[in-house]
């Protein structure tokens, strides 16, 4: 077989397998590809927001640290987390929280949603 032939024939297959994969769309959005500094950022970037986010509920709520961090679901754990802080700080305070505290401590679950949702491009900027 000549090298023209096969290169040929290369060319077509991977047009093909272009056109399929095309057509497929996505399987999903994998995340960008980063050097060790984009990384390290990435890993520092995301312990501020998690750390930002248990300051907040400490202020919103007078629960200490350690409460506040036993009251967040480990990660991978199939619970939903808002519902599971909630109950976990009023055990922990042994009184209600108000739907003011709620809704503070839901909000500032969405705001530490997309801060983590924009980390990925933020670092593959850098």
């Amino acid at each position: 077989m000549s090298l023209t032939v096969l290169r040929t024939g290369l060319a077509a297959l991977l047009g093909a397998a272009a056109l399929v994969a095309h057509a497929a769309g996505p399987a999903h959005a994998s995340p960008p590809l980063l050097n060790p500094v984009q990384a390290a950022y990435l890993q520092a970037e995301t312990r501020r927001v998690e750390e930002t986010f248990v300051q907040k509920v400490m202020s919103i709520t007078g629960a200490s640290r350690e409460q506040v961090l036993a009251a967040i679901p480990a990660k991978g754990r199939i619970t939903d987390r808002l519902a599971r802080i909630y109950s976990a700080l009023e055990q922990s305070l042994r009184q209600p929280l108000s739907d003011e505290q709620k809704g503070l401590i839901f909000a500032a679950e969405g705001e530490r949603r997309q801060a983590l949702k924009d980390l990925p491009a933020q670092a593959a900027a850098r």
